[in-house]
């Protein structure tokens, strides 16, 4: 025991001596400061910042103007634009795989009021993937009958934007639209409803579903967009009372997301009305210089707001945000929104487009929008 014990002691004094000797200058060796060497790493550092401002200056530039239409002439517009339309369903992951053509609608009778049927609705849209909705018929029409899309914004429900239970928000959108003989079409999005109470659903929160998604070459908006865009087809193919020529979208929020992305994907929709949901797309490319912000890696590839609304002209379009929306760069908006306009205006189109905001916040303003609709659908 007394040896094993000594021989420790032995290792531990050789090793500190070895450390203590490594620390200390030894005679013939060159040494400098850490500081010294600073000059030499900025130098580096400033080098690829040089280097990356050209790049990105360039790619920047790149982006905002490849969205280039032709305007001699309405058709000659779309059919120029159809690259454009596929590259932006590619960078969804737009359809998503095992995609199918929508199933039979599997209907459920809700209930009725004084002004419409209320139905909910399940569409098989994606192998074993259902898309869901609430539908609205009113009482009042005979024959077919114009219909809007009414998307739900984040962390709601189409129960939400009907009025099934209130939030004040949508100020009643979907009730008020059955009121003036529009019959409504309100699909789900994969989202937990908070204000309503809904518990976490384990190992299927929506951030996990999209990363997943997106290692299968999708995403949960290109699955969200499927589920928009295939169920409503399916909708008009059962339902003699939809006029298929008189189909309108809007949405708040996220809703105004899906709004504008859709009209731009699917040119069956007639008439657009995205509110609380409109971005400018170069600040978003200026926040690169934000530390804090994470960057896609294919930003540069991506399309903006005002380029996604090239792809929905020259059918009507009308951008709605709130001047006291705090969750948008309003100025910012504004630019887009003029850069927008200038697709229509080139085509000769330029009534077609409007840029509408009203005294409130993150709100629909029902009037304006209903107002647009009447004059457009």
């Amino acid at each position: 025991m007394y040896f094993k014990v000594r021989s420790i002691l032995i290792l531990c004094f050789i090793v500190a001596g070895s450390a203590s000797l490594s620390a200390q200058d030894i005679p013939g060796q060159y040494r400098e400061k850490f500081s010294e060497s600073f000059p030499i790493r900025e130098e580096q550092h400033l080098e690829l910042k040089k280097y990356i401002d050209l790049m990105v200056m360039d790619q920047k530039e790149q982006t905002l103007s490849k969205f280039s239409p032709d305007y001699s002439g309405i058709k000659q517009y779309e059919k120029s634009i159809i690259p454009f339309r596929e590259q932006l369903a590619e960078s969804f992951g737009y359809p998503p795989p095992l995609a199918i053509k929508g199933t039979e609608p599997r209907t459920v009778f809700v209930g009725k009021d004084s002004v419409c049927n209320i139905y909910r609705i399940w569409i098989g849209v994606a192998e074993g993937v259902e898309a869901y909705g609430i539908y609205m018929v009113p009482h009042k029409i005979k024959g077919k009958a114009p219909m809007l899309i009414c998307e739900h914004g984040g962390g709601g429900n189409p129960e939400a934007i009907c009025d099934l239970d209130t939030r004040i928000n949508y100020h009643s959108f979907g009730h008020e639209a059955v009121k003036r003989g529009y019959i409504v079409w309100a699909p789900g999005l994969i989202m937990r409803c908070e204000y309503g109470g809904d518990p976490e659903i384990e190992g299927a929160e929506r951030n996990i579903l999209d990363n997943r998604l997106k290692l299968l070459g999708t995403s949960i908006i290109g699955m969200e967009l499927q589920m928009i865009i295939e169920g409503t087809k399916t909708l008009v193919r059962h339902h003699p009372e939809i006029d298929g020529d008189r189909i309108g979208m809007t949405g708040l929020s996220w809703g105004g997301f899906y709004t504008l992305h859709v009209a731009a994907l699917y040119p069956e929709i007639e008439v657009a009305i995205p509110s609380g949901n409109f971005r400018e797309h170069e600040l978003m490319l200026n926040r690169v210089d934000d530390p804090k912000n994470r960057v896609d890696r294919n930003l540069f590839n991506q399309v903006g707001n005002a380029q996604v609304a090239g792809m929905v002209c020259p059918r009507p379009l009308m951008i709605q945000m709130g001047a006291e929306d705090t969750l948008f760069d309003l100025e910012g908006v504004r630019r887009e929104a003029k850069k927008a306009a200038v697709y229509y205006e080139k085509l000769g189109v330029g009534d077609l487009f409007e840029y509408s905001e009203h005294s409130g916040g993150h709100v629909f303003e029902n009037e304006s929008i209903f107002r647009f609709f009447e004059k457009h659908l």
